[in-house]
């Protein structure tokens, strides 16, 4: 039992070393780890029974698993391994929204996570509404390789250890004369245009650009924000929006997956057709 708590106690460092993991609450490490421990220990547990065909005793586990985990990111314990482990406690229960909502939250600290990206994919081949976003070219994956692997904290840093590289380089050029280093600080300039431009934009797409996932059965986006307005269709759990705006108790949404237009004008059905209004209550910010 010590040994798995010094070795759980070891992973969270790591984590917290490579930025995948804050902490920004009252509660302390020690309680944090204990908290966590129990947590994947409810949850092995639940497979255990899962396993057994006890559903009613997998299902008490996954609960009260996730509700450590939940307590953990409610004391801005913030880990993209809790994220991870909390959509597939409520994966397991059947709460499909839950799941990708929190599968999106590990996506952001944990870019190169395969695990992570299956488990959307695998959730989302099997929803209702077949979502109609934009793939990024495989290209443009290879040769923006950086941008897509990385996660916004580790490119913060790779941009700061990149400035302090240059300013190393001017330095010794000035004082010490080294020309030598002339076509080195040429390169150095360069890699930080890119950082900083990259950490720009990631920053932007981050915290400007608002995204949601449905967590309730379905529900429907209307054509002004309140019950009075007509609905205009119909979406499902685990479906994926762009917040645009707030009003009162309503979001006006942009929805990425496929509707039906009543229209005949084909950039009105991809543009304005998809945007409307619905209740907050049935929508979770990622």
């Amino acid at each position: 039992m010590r040994r798995k708590k010094i070795l759980t106690f070891f992973i969270l460092f790591l984590m917290f070393l490579s930025g995948s993991l804050t902490f920004a609450g009252e509660v302390t490490r020690e309680e944090a780890i204990d908290v966590f421990f129990k947590a994947n220990e409810e949850y092995n547990a639940a497979q255990k029974e899962m396993a057994a065909k006890k559903e009613k005793e997998a299902l008490e586990k996954f609960e009260h698993a996730a509700r450590l985990y939940e307590k953990l990111l409610g004391s801005n314990f913030i880990s993209g391994q809790i994220y991870y482990n909390l959509g597939n406690a409520y994966y397991r229960q059947g709460m499909a929204g839950r799941a990708i909502l929190h599968y999106r939250r590990a996506e952001k600290l944990l870019p190169r996570n395969a695990d992570v990206k299956a488990n959307i994919d695998l959730l989302k081949s099997d929803f209702e509404d077949k979502e109609s976003m934009r793939q990024m070219p495989e290209i443009l994956k290879i040769m923006c390789f950086w941008y897509f692997f990385l996660n916004i904290n580790e490119i913060t840093t790779l941009t700061i250890y990149m400035y302090l590289a240059f300013m190393a380089s001017i330095l010794s050029i000035i004082f010490l004369r080294f020309q030598w280093l002339k076509n080195i600080s040429t390169i150095l300039a360069s890699c930080l245009f890119v950082l900083v431009i990259s950490l720009g934009l990631m920053a932007y797409n981050q915290y400007s650009i608002e995204r949601g996932v449905v967590i309730a059965d379905e529900c429907e986006i209307r054509y002004g924000p309140g019950e009075e307005y007509e609905p205009k269709f119909e979406i499902h759990e685990g479906a994926e929006v762009k917040i645009e705006e707030e009003r009162n108790k309503w979001y006006k949404v942009y929805v990425y997956v496929d509707v039906e237009s009543i229209r005949d004008n084909e950039e009105q059905k991809d543009m304005e057709f998809k945007k409307g209004w619905i209740p907050k209550a049935k929508v979770e910010k990622i």
